[in-house]
């Protein structure tokens, strides 16, 4: 079964397009956990378990695993075979390197974690995608992304139209290789409607709601497919910490639930 499939599957049976990002920053945690590896497993594990009916998906971001230090890798796969099997995992670490290199990326998210996407950097071409175009995985490739600085090098002019439109063209090609989505912020929805026409079938995860600052409600009326579905809303900050005391876990399914309901039933597609 391919993945959007798995996603369209997964988003009609619980009507939700929400996608739940696991960075869990020790800084953060609920003021009466540990600050360590078993505090965050706690808290993970807890957060899972009050989102699990409401989660389209989750994203586990490797970064904030790795800050664990040796154990980091460890917590992260129990944090995923934790997961409930019916919803979908993408990892969030933006992997972009030469062939030999982003095939070893590619053992590691799919083999050994358990992911059934990855966020790619395509800076360095095709070689650097590839690895991660199985069949039944997707990556989803940097396109136009959430943070301030995206215009240095994502909005410059190539023959007179921005880079991210040419992105989406080449990531349209990529995808006859195997199943390619796009990462596009929500803090963009007038470039997200123009990136959608020009990729009607690519699924895009859509970062920045929320803390960010992005509309849910834009991002589904620009971004879904002409007939509704194909997006992913991810939220981290704003439902892992919209709590830091001991109701933490039902804050964040509070907060996962508001998503779902300022998303659900509106008019989609462009």
């Amino acid at each position: 079964m391919s993945f959007t499939h798995t996603i369209a599957q997964r988003a009609a049976s619980i009507d939700s397009c929400v996608c739940v990002g696991l960075d869990p920053d020790l800084n953060k945690l609920p003021r009466h956990l540990p600050r360590d590896a078993a505090g965050v497993t706690e808290f993970l594990l807890h957060v899972i378990d009050a989102t699990a009916g409401i989660a389209c998906a989750f994203k586990p971001n490797l970064a904030f695993f790795g800050a664990l230090g040796v154990g980091g890798l460890e917590v992260l796969a129990h944090v995923r075979r934790n997961i409930p099997s019916d919803t979908p995992v993408i990892l969030d670490f933006k992997a972009g390197d030469i062939g030999n290199t982003a095939e070893r990326y590619a053992d590691m998210a799919f083999d050994v974690i358990g992911a059934d996407a990855v966020t790619v950097n395509p800076y360095m071409g095709f070689d650097a995608v590839r690895p991660f175009l199985r069949p039944g995985r997707c990556a989803f490739v940097l396109c136009l992304t959430s943070n301030k600085s995206s215009a240095d090098l994502q909005h410059l002019p190539v023959d007179g139209r921005p880079l991210y439109t040419v992105t989406a063209e080449i990531v349209n090609r990529w995808s006859s290789h195997g199943e390619c989505g796009l990462v596009v912020g929500a803090t963009h929805p007038d470039e997200l409607e123009e990136i959608r026409k020009t990729s009607p079938t690519l699924p895009f995860l859509i970062p920045g709601v929320g803390t960010q600052g992005g509309d849910a409600e834009a991002v589904v009326r620009r971004g879904s497919f002409p007939g509704g579905g194909g997006i992913l809303i991810n939220a981290s900050r704003g439902i892992l910490y919209a709590s830091d005391g001991e109701d933490f876990a039902d804050a964040a399914m509070k907060a996962a639930e508001d998503l779902r309901a300022a998303t659900s039933g509106l008019p989609q597609g462009v």
